[in-house]
Parts: C-alpha cells; structure tokens; sequence
C-alpha cells in the first residue's frame, strides 16, 4: 500500500517546526488548492492544537467512489440529515475544527458538534469552489453562507448573515469517515455575526 502523508500531517509539521510555513504554502499550491485555500489552511498551521495521529492516505482507494461520498455528505448536511451524518463517521473518527481549542473524538462527540452547527444556522448553504481527491483523502475549498440562528460557544444567536470561506479534508477508511480537518478564520465569522 502506498501513502502519503496527508494535509492534516504536514499542519502538524508545521505546528511543530518540522516544515516551515513557506514550505507548507508551497506544496499546498501545487496540490492546487488556491491562494484563498492556502491562506486558511497556513492560518491555522499557526495554532497550537495538539497534535494527533492520524490515518494514512492510499493512493490505490477508488477516488471517484470518495467524491461520491463526499457528495451525498455534503447532500444531507443541507438537508439537516442527522442520521446519515451520524453514519458517515467511523465511531473512533477525529474532526478538528477552528472554532475549538482541541481536537473532538469520537462519533457522539462530533455529532453534538453537528448538531449545534445545524441549530446555528437554519438556513446554512456550503457552495463547492475547488475540491481535489487524491485516493482515500478529499480536500475541498468551500464558501459558507447563511444567518446566525442559533447559539454558537461564546456567541447568542444575532440574526446576522455571514459569509466564510474555509477547506475541509476529509480522510476515509472503509467508506466512514475518520478523519476531518475544518480550516476557516473563526475569529471573521465571529466579526461578521458581532457587527451591528
């Protein structure tokens, strides 16, 4: 089986001194992900999250079979489909997210995560700008819209609009998901919905 190391892997290469930042963009940039993407994901290679194990990617998994996946995620994510979401991880899976300090593990506790990302915002649309698929692994840039209807950590809801871009990469194994990276700036969505 041949792997490679994973988006997930270098941020925590780079969080650890191990891989320059500059180095990191520029890998990034050939993978093709745009400036925008590389912006968010050297961001939070900034931050000091603790770094975890992870799965590898394998090359010789069924891309187009993963894109598919990835569809139908991001289908009953608009559609509120808690129960497929619940399903679609792996129950030992690991989601890092900016808007926490420290890594959520495990299916029920990324389901709570789920569920208070859905109740925050009723109307919520994740628009596709890019995505690439190497193997087992889907990096996709995205641009979330919506209105703040529900209570964020830190944040009542404001009835405002915000509009964020971010990446996620996705990494499965045997069709469940084990491993999500969310990079997004946290701090500008949180400017956008205190703004009055």
């Amino acid at each position: 089986m041949e792997e490679e190391t994973t988006i997930p892997q270098m941020v925590d290469q780079a969080r650890a001194g191990k891989l320059s930042r500059r180095r990191l963009a520029k890998i990034l940039s050939g993978m093709g992900i745009s400036a925008a993407g590389v912006g968010a994901i050297i961001t939070t290679a900034g931050d000091t999250h603790a770094a975890m194990s992870h799965s590898a990617v394998n090359v010789h998994e069924d891309t187009q079979q993963h894109l598919q996946m990835h569809d139908q995620h991001l289908s009953s994510q608009t559609q509120g489909d808690v129960g497929a979401l619940h399903n679609d991880y792996a129950e030992h899976a690991v989601v890092e997210d900016s808007m926490f300090a420290q890594p959520i593990v495990g299916r029920s506790a990324i389901m709570a995560r789920k569920n208070m990302g859905l109740a925050a915002a009723t109307n919520a649309k994740i628009t596709v700008t890019n995505r690439i698929a190497i193997g087992n692994q889907v990096t996709v840039e995205w641009v979330a819209t919506g209105t703040h209807t529900g209570d964020l950590p830190g944040l009542a809801a404001t009835g405002r609009s915000y509009t964020l871009p971010g990446v996620t990469v996705v990494l499965r194994e045997g069709g469940k998901i084990v491993r999500e990276a969310l990079y997004y700036d946290a701090a500008e969505l949180y400017r956008q919905l205190r703004q009055g």
